[in-house]
C-alpha cells in the first residue's frame, strides 16, 4: 500500500468517527425535554387594612418656655459686699440675693435726717416770727410789708421742711436699694459679677430668675393643622377638653399631665401659624426653660378611623403612596391622602386605600408595580384604644 491510499485511508475514518460524534449528540439533547427556567415570585409581609377604634391625636414641636422671668439689677451704685445665693438655687419671693456696701448710703440717711431736724427748727422759728409780727400789725407797730414778709420766710421754711423730708425718703428708699431682693419664686441663674466689683444702673444684668413651676410648652399649629385637629376632636370634646401629654427629645414621657392655658386670637401673618401654650406642673424643676420636646393632643372620646403603620407608607413627589396586593398576587402602586399622624407610629388614611386591601409592610425592595408577588400576611395585633394614647 503506497501513501497516497493510506492518506485517503486514514481521512475516511477521521470523517467517519467525526459525524458518528456529531449524530450521536444531537441524538442525546434531541432525546431529551428543555429545561425551563422561571422566576420566582418574592415574598413580601403584607397586613389587611382595618378601621381601629382610636382615640384622635396630633404632636407638634414645641419649646419650654417660662411663664415669667425677671432681670436683677442694680438701682444704685456701689461696691458689690456680699452675694446669698449659689447659681442655680431655687429662691423665694423676697429672699435678699446681693448687699451692696452700705457706708455712703447709711451717712446719707443721716444727713437728711439732720438736715430735716434743721428745717423743722427754721419753720418753728419763723411762724413765731409772723405770729409775732401778725400781733404787732394789729397795733400798728409794723408794716403790712413787714407782716407780708414773715409770713413769706414762714411759708418758706415750711416748703423747706417737705423737701428735707423728700430727700430722708428718698436716701432711705436708697439705703434699701442696697439690698437686692427677688421679686418671685423661681431658679436663679448664673451672677454676672462677684463679690468687690463696683455695679450699678449701668452695669446691665446681676442674675436672671426664671418662674419654674408650673411652666408652659409653646408650639405653633399651621392653619390647615387646626382645621384637620378641630375634625379629629370631635364627638362633642372641646379644645379645653383634650389631653395633653409632653415628650422630652429622648421620647420619653413627662410623667406630669398639662393643660391647654393659652390659644392665640389671631394667626401669625408672616408664618399662618396659630401660638398655643400648655401649662404643665414641674415641681422638681424636670423642665428647662429653652428645652424642645414633642407635645401631643389626644381626644377624650374615641372615633372609627381606617388607620395603618407609617412605615408602610411610602413618599415620592407626587404625595403618599403605598403598595397593595390585589387578589391575582400582583402588586399596584396606590396615592393616598394621609391624616394625622398619631403617637404610636400610626397614621390615618383619609382617601385611597379601603378596608379589607391588602398592603405591602416589608420587601418593598424586592417589589415594583405590576408583578406577581407571594404575601404573607403578618397580624398587627390591632392595638386598644387604651394603649394608643400611649
Amino acid at each position: 500500500m503506497n501513501k497516497f491510499t493510506k492518506f485517503l485511508l486514514s481521512t475516511a475514518i477521521i470523517a467517519s468517527i467525526g459525524y458518528g460524534s456529531y449524530y450521536a449528540y444531537t441524538a442525546l439533547t434531541t432525546s431529551q425535554p428543555k429545561a425551563v427556567v422561571q422566576q420566582q415570585a418574592p415574598t413580601v409581609s403584607v397586613f389587611v387594612a382595618q378601621d381601629k377604634e382610636i382615640y384622635p391625636e396630633v404632636s407638634f414641636v414645641a419649646k419650654i418656655e417660662s411663664q415669667d422671668k425677671v432681670d436683677l439689677r442694680a438701682r444704685v451704685t456701689g461696691f458689690l459686699q456680699e452675694r446669698l445665693f449659689n447659681e442655680g438655687d431655687v429662691v423665694e419671693a423676697g429672699q435678699p440675693l446681693f448687699i451692696i456696701e452700705k457706708v455712703n448710703f447709711e451717712a446719707r440717711v443721716r444727713e437728711a435726717e439732720a438736715n430735716l431736724a434743721k428745717a423743722e427748727a427754721q419753720s418753728v422759728n419763723a411762724k413765731s416770727q409772723y405770729e409775732r409780727t401778725k400781733t404787732l400789725y394789729k397795733t400798728k407797730d409794723v408794716s403790712a410789708a413787714k407782716l407780708d414778709e414773715t409770713l413769706a420766710a414762714y411759708d418758706t421754711a415750711k416748703a423747706a421742711v417737705s423737701q428735707t423730708k423728700a430727700n430722708l425718703d428718698l436716701a432711705k428708699k436708697d439705703l434699701e436699694y442696697t439690698i437686692i431682693k427677688s421679686p418671685m419664686s423661681g431658679k436663679i441663674g448664673e451672677s454676672k459679677f462677684s463679690v468687690g466689683e463696683l455695679i450699678g444702673p449701668d452695669s446691665g444684668v446681676l442674675a436672671t430668675i426664671v418662674k419654674i413651676n408650673p411652666i408652659d410648652a409653646v408650639f405653633s399649629v399651621s392653619e390647615n393643622e387646626m382645621l384637620s385637629l378641630n375634625k379629629q376632636v370631635r364627638s362633642g370634646t372641646s379644645m379645653n377638653d383634650v389631653k395633653v401629654r409632653f415628650y422630652t427629645a429622648d421620647g420619653e414621657e413627662y410623667p406630669e399631665k398639662g393643660r391647654l392655658s393659652f390659644v392665640d386670637n389671631r394667626l401669625d401673618e408672616a408664618m399662618n401659624t396659630l401660638k398655643i401654650k400648655a401649662s404643665f406642673p414641674n415641681p422638681n424643676g424636670q423642665l428647662i426653660s429653652g428645652q424642645y420636646g414633642r407635645i401631643v393632643l389626644t381626644g377624650k372620646q374615641t372615633v372609627t378611623d381606617l388607620v395603618i403603620p407609617m412605615r408602610a407608607v411610602q413618599r415620592d413627589m407626587l404625595g403618599a403612596f403605598v403598595y397593595v396586593v390585589g387578589s391575582d398576587n400582583i402588586v399596584q402602586k396606590r396615592e393616598i391622602k394621609t391624616g394625622l399622624e398619631l403617637s404610636n407610629f400610626d397614621i390615618i388614611v383619609l382617601d385611597g386605600l379601603k378596608v379589607g386591601e391588602r398592603v405591602v409592610i416589608e420587601g418593598f425592595q424586592k417589589i415594583q408595580p405590576n408583578i406577581p408577588v407571594n404575601p404573607t400576611v403578618v397580624d398587627l395585633n390591632a392595638v386598644a384604644p387604651e394603649t394608643a394614647q400611649n
